[in-house]
């Protein structure tokens, strides 16, 4: 059974993953329809060309990072965040 079987662009990008992040880490990946439309140095490089390819179809959009690295950014933005003084 597939974990993302319901989704064709999440199953595709976790069955490239490993190679997507070896080749293009950092960059940023598009899917649609399951299959790799663009890779992009930014999201903005990235969408822009997705957009010419999908004649505005939904397409999904992955930065390329590991797990931990994604792990490490949400913690550092999460823990960094000045929490609201209590109302009283």
């Amino acid at each position: 059974m597939k974990i993302w079987s319901e989704d064709k662009d999440m199953e595709t990008y976790h069955e490239m993953e490993e190679e997507l992040i070896r080749r293009h880490h950092g960059e940023v990946a598009v899917f649609c329809e399951g299959k790799l439309i663009a890779i992009g140095k930014t999201i903005k490089e990235a969408v822009e060309a997705a957009k010419k390819r999908t004649e505005n179809r939904n397409f999904f959009v992955r930065e390329l990072y590991t797990v931990k690295e994604q792990a490490e950014c949400i913690l550092y933005h999460v823990c960094s965040v000045k929490q609201p003084e209590p109302f009283h």
